[in-house]
């Protein structure tokens, strides 16, 4: 038997009615495009899977080969190097005997059948209990449901069934792109990034900004923004990223308003600064890493004070209410943890005062930063914003 590789999209999608069918299109596109440079390619398409051709051993396991690559197509369930049959109990008897031939076995096994053709006659538990008896009687190996040795995976769809020894897990969420695009900004914390990852898992496409104080500091965030944006455009293919010096902003703050507020008045800039950047890119949304009550500038209060510049487009916060050992774990598991807590010299630490307000009022704010002629400088920052982009996978000849 010749594998190939059987891709299932997310579940939830098959939710979506009448828009099902686009998004099952932006998942089939998304997942061509992640498989560009493997030595695979798409060899059929279904409403809720994809079957792709196996580019052998060496590029299914290799770094960057095919398997990691499915690892981070967001909208991919999971997936398997699998060995199509005929749709028929006998053809699938036969293939699981091919499959054990030769092969050296544990004690125990299982069968994990599923019927996604409910026009299939043999129901899944049905095949769980033929299979599993045939397995039993002619290899003697034990069932096992809880910690099998072996677990033979059989999924039958209209017109075949899939055996497999194998199956991996994928990120699931919505594919990217079919939730229209935002903007995140991107500090060189460990929170916004997960952030910015869990926006693309709702199929968001993510443009991200970074705010700097460069040159009144070194310019080592910019480098670690850079990194943790390469990171994410894995899961989207493709990033632009906006580079804003906050620096002549803090300086008039530091001047002109009463020092309690400078942090918040430093984030109302940023929110200025971002939504007139997400303007421009079509953005309908501004996505944060904030979690109340984590640092003083992320109490209710001063979010309220904060978001009151806002004035056409709404801020998501998906970490809103998560701790920071939620957050943490979320930034193991995405990659950027390591990259998160390397050194460098945040903006907003940037002339902190030893007490700043807590209980901010939009009021209290505006009238804090009312000596600033605040159109002029948002205009100032953006002029002066650096462009960087990202592509992944990567073209021929880039490393």
């Amino acid at each position: 038997m010749q594998p190939l590789v059987a891709v299932h999209y997310f579940h939830e999608i098959a939710l979506k009615g009448g828009n099902r069918r686009m998004f099952v299109r932006q998942a089939a596109g998304n997942l061509r495009r992640a498989i560009v440079g493997t030595g695979s390619r798409m060899i059929a398409s279904a409403e809720m899977s994809a079957n792709l051709s196996y580019p052998g051993d060496e590029r299914w396991a290799a770094p960057d080969g095919l398997k990691e690559r499915l690892e981070h197509v967001i909208g991919v369930e999971r997936f398997a190097r699998a060995y199509p049959v005929s749709a028929s109990m006998d053809a699938i008897r036969e293939g699981v005997r091919e499959l054990l031939r030769g092969r050296e076995l544990p004690e125990s096994f299982r069968i994990s059948a599923s019927r996604a053709d409910k026009a299939f006659p043999v129901t899944s538990p049905d095949m769980n209990v033929q299979l599993g008896d045939m397995v039993r009687r002619e290899t003697g190996m034990k069932v096992d449901l809880e910690q099998p040795g072996l677990n033979v995976h059989v999924l039958v769809r209209a017109g075949a069934a899939y055996l497999s020894l194998e199956e991996f897990r994928g990120l699931g969420g919505m594919p990217v792109g079919v939730s229209g695009n935002v903007v995140a900004l991107l500090s060189g914390g460990i929170d916004s990034p997960v952030a910015a990852f869990q926006t693309m898992l709702r199929g968001c496409h993510v443009t991200l900004v970074h705010f700097h104080s460069f040159p009144l500091v070194a310019g080592t965030s910019r480098e670690k923004a850079k990194e943790l944006a390469e990171m994410l455009t894995r899961y989207q293919f493709f990033s632009r990223m906006y580079l804003v010096s906050l620096a002549d902003i803090q300086k008039r703050i530091l001047v002109a308003a009463p020092q309690d507020y400078r942090v918040v008045l430093y984030r109302r800039f940023m929110l200025r600064i971002a939504e007139a950047l997400a303007l421009e890119e079509g953005a309908l949304a501004l996505v944060t890493g904030d979690s109340v009550g984590q640092v003083s500038s992320q109490t209710l209060e001063n979010m309220l004070a904060i978001n009151a510049v806002m004035k056409r487009l709404p801020v998501l916060r998906p970490f809103v209410t998560a701790d920071k050992e939620e957050i943490v774990r979320h930034a193991r598991r995405l990659g950027t943890y390591e990259t998160s807590i390397q050194p460098d010299e945040d903006c907003c630490s940037l002339f902190v005062p030893p007490h700043p307000v807590t209980r901010a009022t939009p009021e209290l704010a505006a009238a804090a930063e009312a000596s600033l002629d605040v159109d002029a400088l948002v205009r100032e920052a953006i002029a002066g914003a650096e462009r960087w982009e990202a592509k992944w996978p990567r073209p021929a000849g880039e490393r």
